[in-house]
């Protein structure tokens, strides 16, 4: 019980620390993964539009290869 009483008030006063730590460390995690996903939707919805642009340029344009038969 002297080990208790010895060692309680350092770990007290390591307690707030490691558990600032540890939401600052749950924080910067979930904005690095929120991030990673923000990124990845965004050059999926890019992709797309891109592809999509192009394959109204090719049938706007008139010059597909059906109309040259």
């Amino acid at each position: 019980m002297e080990f208790i009483t010895e060692y309680w008030p350092y770990a007290a006063a390591l307690l707030p620390t490691v558990g600032v730590a540890f939401l600052f460390y749950w924080i910067i995690r979930y904005m690095m993964e929120a991030d990673r996903r923000e990124r990845k939707a965004l050059a999926d919805w890019k992709a797309e539009h891109q592809k999509n642009d192009g394959e109204s340029t090719n049938s706007s344009s008139g010059m597909d290869s059906s109309s040259h038969g």
